[in-house]
């Protein structure tokens, strides 16, 4: 055989123009650039030191109090748990999370800074800024009452009390421990640690006795700040004796103490809460609509107080946390604590970081406590019916099965036209101008939205489906939030529950 005949024939090959082969180049980069992205949407969320199969894992913790007991203080924590799928584990097992009913980043610092990726703790580094009762009630909101610390604000605090005679005060101290009304001339201005509080003298009552108001609140993320309340129910704690006549030295008529009045021995509540079924925030309503007023009112003014405070205190939050490895380690349910006037406005007194979820005192409150704690453990992604990318995941079919990047893309007119070339405005939400620390954040509000359950987002705010972007408002906020402002409006135009 000859060469010619072992050679095939050759093709009559035309060669690419210079426009072309450009073109060919650009479908090259543009085919290995969905190649990339689609590698790293199945493994963005994966971690090295992730766990191999097995159960989740779950401690508690305290420095001070007996929470390992099933029956104990943490009954409800347990049993939560337990019912998602998770085994009681120790600080020395793989743990996916970590139930602290104490502020854990002293005692366990060690242990906080070497956090894996798929655990979870239930607090957030600097969130004692918001819970610390002293620096809660002088932090300035027009919902707090007004308030001095002691001795620092002695001198301010006898000149605010002189501009003000009629005006009340309560003293406390970081624990809200022997609340008592004192005049002026009764309050020791020496005391280390105490503070001074304007009292609210007209409160709103039901049936004579004044009450307030403990709404769970969790915070999932800072820098961009995502904040949800539990709106299933509300916590309403009435005090045992009616406010008038009033007698300052009898608390009972207007502190809230461990043996308050609860919602089913309220006589115009009772029946409302026990035979006919209804939450206590539902037989409230239907109290204050009966009063003639508008219980909506109050609600508003709650949203709009938990985005102030956490939006006053998110820098603390983000400076604390560059100790740690990672913001997404963490999550944060606090009850914050309200009163209100006879004309509806809300007043804040504390917010409890640990706030008390046992039953052993009043057993009907078991429902309540554990449905609080289903819907946020879902919000967060714990639990085998509600796993998200934050929490053991399995592998990276799971993730894109959940969140895919179609799942975060907004703004889809401007994103294909006037964005092409910039990051500005909504633009930044575009997938171009998106890093991987924003996709996956993204992602997580994605699966918070998806396992919500009874929770609700106030931060960022509800929104209106087709409405647009309020520029002077946002450019009071950090970029991180701006963005997810923006983000937020883009799923709500396209979806109506997005908004709210």
């Amino acid at each position: 055989m000859t060469d010619s005949e072992s050679k095939p024939p050759e093709k009559n090959v035309e060669k690419p123009s210079g426009e072309q082969s450009k073109l060919f180049l650009h479908t090259i980069i543009v085919s290995y650039a969905i190649v990339v992205s689609a590698i790293i949407g199945a493994n963005v969320y994966q971690s090295q030191d992730k766990p191999a199969e097995r159960t989740p894992a779950y401690w508690v913790y305290s420095q001070h109090s007996d929470v390992e007991s099933k029956t104990g203080i943490m009954k409800h924590v347990h049993l939560t748990l337990n019912r998602l799928g998770l085994e009681h584990g120790t600080n020395d097992s793989d743990w996916d999370l970590l139930w602290s009913h104490d502020y854990p980043f002293r005692v366990l610092q060690p242990q906080m800074k070497k956090l894996k990726r798929h655990q979870l703790v239930n607090h957030f580094p600097g969130t004692g800024y918001i819970t610390n009762k002293v620096d809660f009630a002088t932090s300035g909101s027009k919902f707090i009452p007004k308030a001095f610390k002691i001795p620092e604000d002695s001198e301010e605090f006898k000149k605010y009390a002189k501009s003000k005679p009629e005006a009340l005060f309560v003293v406390k101290d970081n624990q809200h421990r022997g609340v008592q009304l004192k005049n002026v001339s009764e309050i020791n201005l020496e005391t280390q640690g105490n503070f001074v509080q304007e009292y609210m003298k007209n409160p709103f009552l039901v049936d004579g006795h004044k009450f307030d108001i403990g709404v769970y609140t969790i915070l999932t993320s800072v820098d961009p700040l995502r904040v949800y309340i539990y709106k299933g129910d509300v916590l309403f704690r009435y005090c045992p004796s009616k406010y008038y006549p009033f007698d300052p030295s009898d608390i009972d008529k207007y502190v809230i103490g461990d043996d308050y009045l609860p919602t089913w021995e309220v006589p115009s509540l009772a029946s409302l809460y026990t035979a006919m079924g209804y939450g206590m925030r539902d037989s409230f309503d239907h109290y204050v609509r009966s009063q003639g007023k508008d219980p909506s009112v109050i609600w508003k003014q709650v949203d709009e107080f938990l985005a102030q405070v956490f939006l006053k205190h998110e820098p603390l939050i983000i400076s604390a946390l560059k100790n740690y490895r990672s913001g997404n380690n963490f999550f944060e349910m606090m009850r914050f604590d309200f009163v209100i006037d006879e004309d509806l406005n809300l007043y804040a007194l504390e917010a409890n970081m640990s706030p008390n979820l046992s039953s052993a005192h009043y057993p009907p409150n078991q429902l309540l406590y554990e449905q609080v704690l289903y819907s946020i453990l879902s919000l967060v992604g714990v639990g085998k019916y509600t796993k998200t990318p934050t929490f053991a995941d399995r592998n990276a079919g799971e993730t894109q099965m959940r969140v895919s990047d179609k799942n975060i893309m907004v703004w889809a007119d401007a994103c294909t036209s006037e964005c092409r070339g910039s990051c500005e405005d909504v633009c930044t939400t575009c997938r171009h101008c998106l890093t991987m620390g924003t996709r996956q954040n993204l992602a997580r509000a994605v699966n918070e939205h998806l396992n919500r359950n009874d929770c609700r987002r106030v931060y960022p705010p509800p929104m209106v489906q087709d409405g647009g972007v309020d520029h002077e408002s946002l450019e009071k906020l950090s970029p991180a939030n701006r963005l997810m402002y923006m983000w937020f409006q883009g799923k709500c135009n396209v979806d109506i529950t997005w908004c709210n």
